[in-house]
């Protein structure tokens, strides 16, 4: 459904803590089973004079339409949703001798609507007063906004509307130096490395289905080394970040705030390792990636910790890859505002989180093909969800990476809407009773696999290398039956919620989100330009459905226009 700039105008997200996986980027290109391979390695440098390189990591333009019909499956209102956005990318990394580099990465016009948008007058304000007279585009963005003011406390008074969108915004922002010792970097820079579950860079055009937007970035200092290359004799050491064993530790300044304070400061600290061997004997291209982080803010007594790790390898034509993170821990931060509606008092909550995906890929190329003529692609995917809303219980939903697609219309449009406009709800319900932190935003998913169960064979057809055809099967249940939090607790009428929980619709809760069926064709043109053609036919499950047991098929076409450098 878009940017991330179409949530609810400031709210949106899950119930749940979302710790991101740790990582680092590198140059090198890790052979993920899970990607399309778009850019298939790391920019070439260009030298300019005897010193100084240049890198362009990117240079895109894309034009995508999007329709779905229904986006609401319960209701006649808000029907439709029809955008035609752009999306800009420009990135850079300027450096001398290769051992000191500044990157710097720039999205322009994300998401935003072709033409002149808005109401006169109003915010956002269209360019002129009648459309007809309408001649330079403005910047807006669809988002899910109050429709209905008289009653602002339900999800059915939210619904797409415009809102204003930057023009620029820096993405990227760091510095790095290539030390004898190791690399120092510091700056806002990528979370990770590829695309894990919990973190993705959101780089190039990777995702087998739909597109990525931001990627996940984080403001961070790193150190990082190859201590094995220490003990080797100088001619023998493998200085590359294609192969051996590469360690990091990092610091993170996820939240300042207010300067004049230390306690509502969120810190984050993190040590990761990271092995490479292009050819390990009964394989080729293995890559081993083990994670620890610890976040605090004494604010909330937060203290969370966050494991992980990646394995993906290739064995003949077989790629393999699992890849899954556990977040545990505590805070009170979700209890402080949620106390307010239940009347709970404040108290310390476990935080248990996991998730994962295994997936196994059959690619068939024969040695004249540049790409696989057929793949055969299946992929088991798991987020642990949360039935229990109530402040005194564990945090048990997992969230993935927003850009880490599962398909193109259950989870990135009919779920996002359904819990965007719970989370504007319930957001507004815990601002008027006079909360300081809004847990409610966290509702909304904005797009990402979670609390599900997901199966998901595919199958990939190249008649020609730059013509692909491509068809998959997505089965998803709920991992905990779905439930909307804020409405389940204002339910609540007794000791026991049970007979109190409803789903973002108002209907029962239930576990079977649906069956999925996507297609996609891409035509691709001297490897500089790419249209894309994507359709999805959702048969949705009995936890979409209403009180009324209602929920109709939703349709899906999306087309766009890549060029890029």
């Amino acid at each position: 459904m878009g940017s991330r700039t179409w949530g609810s105008c400031g709210v949106g997200k899950s119930a749940a803590l979302f710790l991101m996986t740790l990582g680092w980027a590198s140059t090198a290109h890790a052979v993920e089973p899970w990607i399309d391979p778009d850019p298939a390695g790391p920019p070439e440098r260009y030298k300019m004079g005897e010193d100084f390189g240049i890198r362009i990591n990117s240079a895109e333009y894309r034009a995508q339409y999007t329709f779905v019909n229904p986006i609401s499956l319960n209701e006649e209102a808000n029907r439709r949703f029809n955008t035609l956005e752009h999306r800009g990318r420009l990135g850079t990394t300027v450096d001398y001798l290769d051992k000191i580099k500044i990157t710097v990465g720039l999205d322009l016009l994300d998401s935003v609507l072709w033409g002149d948008n808005g109401t006169f007058g109003a915010t956002p304000s269209s360019d002129v007063g009648v459309n007809v007279g309408a001649r330079d585009p403005n910047i807006t963005t669809p988002c899910v906004a109050l429709r209905n003011e008289d009653d602002p406390l339900v999800p059915q008074s939210y619904g797409y509307d415009l809102c204003e969108a930057p023009p620029v915004k820096v993405r990227r922002l760091f510095g790095q130096v290539n030390t004898p010792i190791g690399a120092i970097r510091a700056g806002r820079q990528p979370l990770g490395v590829g695309m894990g579950v919990q973190n993705a860079t959101g780089d190039g055009r990777q995702n087998r289905w739909g597109v990525a937007y931001e990627g996940d970035q984080v403001d961070r200092v790193l150190f990082a080394t190859k201590p094995l290359e220490a003990f080797k004799d100088e001619e023998d050491r493998d200085l590359s970040e294609e192969n051996g064993l590469i360690t990091a530790v990092m610091y993170d300044r996820t939240v300042s705030d207010f300067a004049r304070a230390f306690g509502d400061d969120v810190h984050q600290i993190a040590t990761a390792a990271t092995y490479r061997n292009p050819d390990f004997g009964v394989g080729t291209d293995m890559h081993a990636l083990l994670f620890f982080a610890h976040r605090w803010n004494n604010q909330f007594s937060t203290y969370v910790n966050a494991i992980g790790g990646r394995f993906t390898a290739k064995f003949w034509d077989i790629h393999v890859g699992a890849a899954g993170v556990v977040n545990f821990g505590k805070t009170r931060e979700i209890s402080d505002a949620y106390s307010l509606v239940t009347n709970d008092p404040v108290v310390d909550q476990d935080i248990l989180q996991w998730g994962g995906r295994v997936t196994v890929r059959y690619d068939y190329q024969p040695e004249e093909r540049k790409r696989p003529m057929v793949t055969g692609y299946l992929e088991g995917a798991y987020a642990s969800g949360d039935r229990d809303p109530q402040p005194g219980t564990a945090l048990t939903q997992f969230r993935w990476s927003e850009d880490s697609n599962m398909g193109l219309l259950l989870f990135d449009h009919v779920l996002r809407f359904q819990s965007t406009r719970a989370a504007a709800a319930g957001a507004e319900i815990i601002r008027r009773l006079g909360a300081t932190t809004f847990p409610a935003e966290r509702i909304d998913t904005r797009g990402a696999f979670t609390n599900a169960i997901a199966f998901f064979p595919q199958v990939d057809v190249r008649p020609h290398d730059d013509v692909l055809f491509r068809v998959g099967a997505l089965i998803a249940w709920a991992a905990a039956d779905v439930v909307d939090p804020l409405q389940s607790l204002q339910n609540k009428d007794g000791t026991s919620i049970e007979d109190d929980l409803v789903n973002f619709v108002g209907g029962k809760p239930a576990s079977f989100y649906g069956t999925e069926l996507d297609g996609r064709f891409q035509w691709r043109f001297l490897d500089h330009f790419a249209l894309d053609l994507e359709a999805a036919v959702l048969f949705p499950g009995d936890a979409l459905q209403d009180a009324n047991g209602l929920a109709i098929n939703s349709f899906m076409t999306q087309g766009r226009t890549t060029f890029f450098f």
